[in-house]
């Protein structure tokens, strides 16, 4: 009896131990939640500050290749986009080129080529695969085609709209010759959808809070897809390795955008974020798209993480110490919140639902805090619907960053 006892204690103490180790993570786990929004809001807010200042110096326009690869798109989409980059008020040469990657259903893309061709003010010019190669070959023959004359290198996906001046706002970054590269910003199409105003919402946060914190030390980890630009001459040097790029002996098919701002972060030069050049994009229509696109980014966040690590250790570039804080919090807070989530459950279930009720009016006011700064800065009502995107993050997303890691 006093051996069982005994053995009964231990395990009551070793139970005790282990649940203060576990309040000792969540509150850790909540320092750091907040300590990083409020550095990421205060270096986002700088930024803005800094580069409200920048004027538009209408002296300098370099020539510019406009990339648009397409795939299986809506003609009424591509038609849209193509026309969006037609007409920009840039006062430099200019041409476009649109290459269709071998769709299974080309109609809108020999539609559109039939009809710009030749009506086209800019030079205009359509490739047409025979099969499809996928999306980093088709840019390629992009890239391939503007080598001799381009000064910059616009992407852009087949079904973005560009602001008519966001030309000519993208390229002011390149007056720096220590910018290789700059990314717009992105906005979501809202449809009458409430998940399309979360994604807004969401987008606008990725874009004025996480890259403009991180252009305040020119380290833009990502320069989204839907509108970026590249000085042409880093991109001839790394676009044979950026076509043939392996993961655990796998082609790589997704996460272009990463891996090429990756590249040009490792040559060693600056990546921005340039807020005055507009774009609107598609976002998925209903939750399951969503969670399949947002399985795909994750896959190569995780993946494009060892490649900046890379250019830390080796690279002609160190990237600045915010940058590696920004990246080992973004690796370890999804991990730490699963832990807090199941603390409070534990919590709720054993003792009381104010733990759990607790939890969930944190992270309400985490993602509100997030939505005011929003607002503030743009008036924009949508942002203030922010909240709900927490349950989708806590309750959606992080399975979702468990299962692209595990896969």
């Amino acid at each position: 009896v006093y051996l069982e006892a005994r053995e009964y204690i231990t395990c009551r103490h070793a139970g005790a131990r282990a649940m203060s180790l576990l309040e000792t993570i969540i509150s850790f786990y909540g320092f750091l939640s907040l300590t990083h929004l409020f550095i990421q809001i205060n270096l986002s807010h700088a930024d803005y500050l800094k580069t409200r200042k920048d004027t538009l110096d209408a002296s300098y326009h370099p020539t510019v290749a406009i990339i648009i690869p397409a795939y299986n798109e809506d003609e009424n989409r591509l038609h849209d986009c193509v026309e969006s980059c037609i007409v920009q008020e840039y006062r430099g040469n200019f041409k476009i080129i649109v290459v269709n990657d071998g769709s299974k259903d080309a109609k809108g893309f020999r539609a559109i080529s039939q009809e710009f061709r030749n009506a086209s003010p800019v030079g205009i010019h359509f490739i047409d695969l025979p099969k499809n190669v996928g999306k980093r070959h088709a840019q390629k023959r992009g890239f391939d085609l503007a080598a001799p004359w381009a000064d910059i290198i616009v992407t852009i996906d087949s079904d973005t709209i560009v602001h008519s001046q966001a030309l000519q706002y993208l390229v002011q970054k390149f007056r720096d010759p220590a910018v290789g590269a700059t990314t717009g910003d992105v906005q979501a199409i809202q449809t009458k959808r409430f998940l399309s105003h979360l994604i807004a919402g969401r987008y606008w946060m990725a874009f004025h809070q996480e890259r403009s914190a991180q252009s305040f030390f020119g380290n833009v980890l990502c320069c989204s897809g839907p509108l970026a630009a590249y000085r042409n001459s880093v991109i001839q040097r790394v676009k044979e390795e950026y076509i043939s790029q392996r993961f655990l002996g796998q082609r790589c098919t997704y996460g272009d955008d990463r891996h090429l701002t990756n590249l040009v972060l490792r040559e060693g030069y600056d990546v921005k974020f340039e807020r005055r050049a507009h774009a609107w994009t598609q976002v998925p229509p209903n939750i399951t798209s969503y969670l399949k696109q947002q399985i795909r980014w994750n896959k190569s966040f995780y993946r494009e993480l060892l490649w900046t690590l890379k250019i830390i250790g080796t690279g002609k570039r160190r990237l600045s110490l915010y940058t590696l804080y920004d990246l080992i919090i973004q690796t370890a807070l999804p991990n730490l919140l699963i832990l807090s989530l199941a603390f409070a459950l534990y919590q709720s279930i054993t003792k009381s639902w104010l733990y759990l009720g607790g939890y969930l009016a944190v992270m309400i006011g985490v993602a509100l805090i997030r939505g005011m700064y929003g607002f503030y800065r743009t008036t924009d009502g949508t942002l203030l619907k922010f909240p709900a995107y927490a349950f989708i993050h806590v309750f959606l997303l992080i399975p979702v960053r468990i299962y692209a890691l595990s896969t």
